[in-house]
């Protein structure tokens, strides 16, 4: 099972106050709240902490089959600079955060799911982030990986707004995750 979110930095900066009454206790543990307000960085670890959150919700999505909209109930551990780990449900999943001056990336995947992975960060260069356009890199950057045309390849979303690839009508054993936030945009794909 895999995920994956971004976050745009610059458009948190102004768009997300963390800082406002209760927002913490609201989304982080104890234990995530003190890593936050000892960092050197705070505005970095929450976004980090928010990004591995939201790239293992959609990861655990795929086994739980109902939305949870928790995410205290996501208890987050930092095992290195960029490696981490999540925990929902008694499911573990490993992160692997991208740290840029501009945007973070987190990629979810559990242990046992051992295919090969493939990401992509996007920047546009604009305010907003077309969709359609995301879903379209996607498409060619499979296509193009997996030796297919991309006619006939495309993806929809199913009754929990999980992204899946179809092939023909059919839908495709690789697993797909989009993300878009401000000015960028991010795929990751399993085989």
């Amino acid at each position: 099972m895999i995920g994956n979110d971004i976050v745009d930095l610059r458009l948190a900066k102004v768009q997300s106050n963390w800082r406002r009454k209760r927002f913490l206790e609201k989304v982080f543990s104890s234990n995530e709240q003190a890593m936050i307000l000892r960092s050197e960085e705070p505005d970095i670890i929450v976004w980090r902490l928010w990004s591995m959150k939201e790239s293992a919700y959609k990861a655990h999505l795929r086994i739980q089959k109902r939305i949870q909209i928790n995410p205290r109930s996501f208890d987050c551990q930092f095992l290195s600079e960029y490696k981490g780990i999540v925990i929902c449900d008694g499911q573990l999943y490993h992160t692997l955060t991208e740290m840029k001056n501009n945007y973070l990336h987190t990629l979810a995947y559990k242990k046992d799911f051992s295919a090969d992975l493939f990401s992509k960060v996007i920047d546009l260069e604009q305010n907003q982030f077309s969709s359609s356009e995301l879903y379209n890199k996607m498409v060619l950057s499979v296509a193009g990986r997996m030796g297919w045309e991309k006619e006939g390849t495309m993806i929809e979303k199913n009754y929990l707004g999980i992204p899946e690839l179809y092939r023909f009508g059919k839908k495709s054993s690789v697993l797909c995750s989009l993300s878009h936030h401000g000015r960028y945009g991010s795929y990751l794909t399993g085989t």
